[in-house]
């Protein structure tokens, strides 16, 4: 009979019953204690290597060098990549998003300094990108024992109670008293107390964290960006002009459109050049409205022979719209495009001689529609 661990794997994984559940259960169980953070991104065939040695009575120094040794090599790439999860995070708010960003340049310094074998620099930079991130989303460091997060939930492996609350605890370990313990410990290293702390077996475990706190925390991480849009919004509401840059104060409803925009001339996009596809303009766009939070009512869509155009009126009144058809080029076969960015609303298609809109080729993106960072 399973235990209840294999249970609660089974069911986070989403299957009933696979070899691999056991080996997972297992992992977090054994591994856990010893500082690794299990998670979603575990080299399969390697953990279950290691488990071997365990059963046959492998020491936790072993084990240590084991998964070390997996992580460096048959998961290496992942390792590498421990923090790019998080550039996914908060697209709501991209200042809070500009800050993950910044965080994800750092550790991925800090995992180059790993792999130059600069565990001295790379334990210290990630530990100290952990503390900020984890006080930026839940008000307390991970490592400190009064953050009354339980760092667990009812999804990811990361979040099981057998998994980031046990290795918490290990990362947490107070050391009072100077010496070369070798520990992976926060306070022994970032308080200069353990002198013994640049191991590839420490500066491991302190990526593979990363990679288990971008699975936990980004229901956090988007929360807290909409809650930071949520207040943006109320400053800027009714605010006239525009910035330094020429984009506009009350960008309420911007980010939305860019990213509906994209949606639709995506699909228009693949509906002309893909063999068997469809994509029905006017059908389309009340879904990709309710998918980015406009109301479908709001846009003004026509469509014709030639073509397909719309237009939208933002809260600031500001009139953003696009336009398209089958591409009229003999050495291009994308569709041609254009783009409205103005105060008054279009009265024809660009295609009919109207002023005011600028083809893509000419005019690739208004400043209005511009995003701070590239996704």
């Amino acid at each position: 009979m399973a235990d209840e661990t294999e249970n609660e794997v089974a069911r986070r994984l989403g299957v009933s019953r696979h070899p691999v559940v056991g080996q997972v259960a297992g992992a977090v169980k054994c591994f856990a204690p010893l500082g690794w953070a299990v998670h979603g991104r575990w080299h399969q065939e390697g953990t279950s290597r290691v488990l071997r040695l365990l059963e046959e009575g492998a020491t936790s120094e072993e084990i240590d060098e084991a998964l070390t040794e997996v992580w460096n090599s048959n998961n290496k790439e992942m390792l590498r990549h421990a923090a790019a999860p998080v550039r996914r995070w908060s697209n709501s708010y991209f200042p809070f998003k500009q800050v993950l960003w910044d965080r994800v340049s750092l550790i991925d310094k800090a995992i180059e300094h790993h792999f130059a074998g600069a565990y001295e620099a790379s334990i210290p930079i990630i530990f100290a990108q952990i503390d900020g991130l984890s006080r930026d989303l839940t008000g307390q460091s991970f490592f400190s024992k009064a953050n009354a997060d339980s760092y667990m939930d009812d999804a990811t492996l990361a979040g099981m109670a057998e998994s980031l609350p046990v290795v918490r605890k290990v990362f947490s370990e107070s050391v009072n008293d100077s010496g070369s313990f070798g520990l992976v410990s926060r306070h022994g290293v970032m308080h200069g107390r353990d002198l013994g702390y640049a191991t590839k077996v420490n500066s491991t475990k302190a990526i593979v964290l990363v990679a288990a706190l971008a699975e936990y925390f980004p229901r956090l991480a988007d929360d807290l960006g909409a809650h930071f849009r949520s207040q943006h919004d109320e400053r800027v509401a009714g605010v006239t002009g525009v910035d330094e840059k020429g984009r506009l104060v009350d960008d309420r409803q911007v980010r939305e459109l860019l990213n509906f925009a994209y949606d639709f001339d995506s699909g228009y996009a693949t509906g002309l050049l893909v063999p068997f596809s469809h994509f029905d303009p006017s059908a389309e766009l009340p879904g990709l409205a309710r998918k980015h939070g406009l109301e479908p009512e709001d846009f003004a869509c026509e469509q014709g022979d030639e073509g397909v155009w719309w237009h939208y009126t933002l809260p600031a009144g500001q009139v953003l719209g696009y336009a398209a058809r089958p591409t009229t080029s003999s050495t291009r076969r994308h569709p041609d495009v254009w783009r409205w960015d103005g105060r008054d609303l279009p009265t024809a298609p660009p295609w009919q001689n109207a002023t005011g809109w600028h083809s893509d080729d000419d005019f690739p993106c208004s400043p209005n529609w511009e995003p701070e960072i590239v996704i």
